[in-house]
């Protein structure tokens, strides 16, 4: 792990997403924080599968109704996300070591079909009156905050 700062992402698509992690792919990178880029694509498919075809568990109302949709609505509105705990359904079962191209690649599959998902969020986990974009972007902040702790190993073409 370095020391650097962790890097301020902001995508709007899936592609820009899909494009960098590529590029840390290609180009290699430092960590700022515990998992590499195979840990975060197997975290960022789980959540993202996890919106499209449920998570088969919801948090209590009143929290869906209240602090989370506070927080929602701050990430969205402010386009950044803090660091907080993992729920363990949604941690990586990956070791730390070679990122795995296999996982990696899922996670750009599971990018494109996030991308043009335009199901129900009834079930939703974590929010009610989900609409299709607000997931989209969340996902897209979500994908952001986790690449920000890869710092790449060539300055060219950084993405801030």
């Amino acid at each position: 792990m370095t020391s650097l700062p962790k890097r301020e992402l902001d995508f709007h698509t899936g592609d820009e997403v899909a494009a960098e992690i590529e590029r840390l792919r290609r180009q290699g990178y430092s960590r700022t924080k515990n998992w590499n880029l195979t840990q975060i694509c197997e975290h960022l498919t789980y959540t993202m599968r996890g919106g499209i075809e449920g998570f088969g568990f919801r948090l209590p109302w009143i929290l869906r109704a209240t602090i989370i949709k506070w927080i929602f609505r701050r990430i969205l509105r402010t386009r950044k996300m803090s660091s907080g705990p993992t729920i363990k359904r949604l941690k990586p079962n990956t070791q730390l070591g070679a990122d795995d191209d296999a996982i990696i690649d899922q996670c750009i599959e599971v990018i494109g079909q996030a991308e043009q998902y335009d199901g129900s969020f009834d079930d939703y986990p974590f929010l009610d009156n989900l609409k299709a974009d607000e997931w989209r972007q969340f996902m897209w902040l979500h994908a952001a905050h986790h690449l920000g702790f890869l710092i790449p190993n060539s300055k060219k073409n950084t993405h801030t």
